[in-house]
């Protein structure tokens, strides 16, 4: 029996009968997973932490079949300091959101993987703003790195088919606010022009990058809908 090692961040629990829990982890050497963790519920305090939602953890687990099936785990990150604050509580959350839904089971991601826990890390020391900043650029790197690529040819219009941003409106275009348009083309290294970045014009460049990649996806990623409590 091969045993594996990987850490892992959980991003989904279910809690069944009086001790069991299913989770669902984003793991940095075997991409999303499921499996049962017995007897969970009734052990010591760390180790339950160590099956929380938002949180990072070492799994040693083997394949049993088409399954995983864990021998143990062991507690790394509990982001406690992240999990006290409403506003970077539910930012982490639209991070696994988001991994949630882009992510497919057994598909390996591990620069993502690195990159999200160096996120989550970096919400927990900064600012709410910066915090947006942050995650706006994770959506940015998400578009290239499933190969796709925003080309700027006007500042009016997003053409979700053709990937330009334009100035010429059709069928296949979404408008954007002349704040929004400075946001992206700084992003895009487009200028290097100080900007006063408004945590409402970054939420609209955060939505601007939602729309793009649920068009090309087939996703519905939504920061405000984590915002208002719809997934959390």
């Amino acid at each position: 029996m091969e045993f594996i090692k990987t850490k892992g961040l959980i991003i989904k629990k279910k809690d069944i009968g009086e001790a069991d829990r299913y989770i669902t982890v984003f793991t940095e050497k075997l991409g999303k997973i499921d499996f049962l963790v017995k007897g969970i519920r009734k052990s010591k305090k760390r180790e339950i932490n160590s099956s929380e939602v938002l949180t990072i953890s070492n799994f040693s687990l083997y394949k049993k079949g088409d399954r995983y099936i864990l021998s143990s785990i062991d507690l790394i990150q509990d982001y406690y300091d992240l999990k006290i604050e409403i506003d970077k509580l539910q930012q982490g959350y639209y991070i696994i959101s988001v991994i949630d839904k882009i992510v497919y089971p057994n598909d390996i991601k591990r620069e993502f993987f690195q990159r999200v826990e160096r996120a989550l890390n970096y919400i927990v020391k900064n600012c709410i703003e910066r915090n947006y900043i942050l995650i706006l650029k994770m959506l940015k790197w998400i578009v290239e790195e499933e190969g796709y690529k925003i080309v700027i040819k006007g500042k009016k219009y997003l053409n979700l088919l053709t990937s330009e941003v334009t100035d010429i409106a059709n069928e296949d275009t979404v408008s954007i606010s002349e704040r929004v348009f400075n946001i992206i083309e700084w992003l895009e290294g487009k200028n290097n022009i100080k900007i006063e970045k408004e945590e409402k014009d970054i939420l609209d460049a955060i939505s601007f990058y939602e729309r793009y990649i649920n068009y090309h996806l087939d996703t519905n990623i939504r920061l405000k809908s984590c915002l208002f409590g719809g997934e959390i």
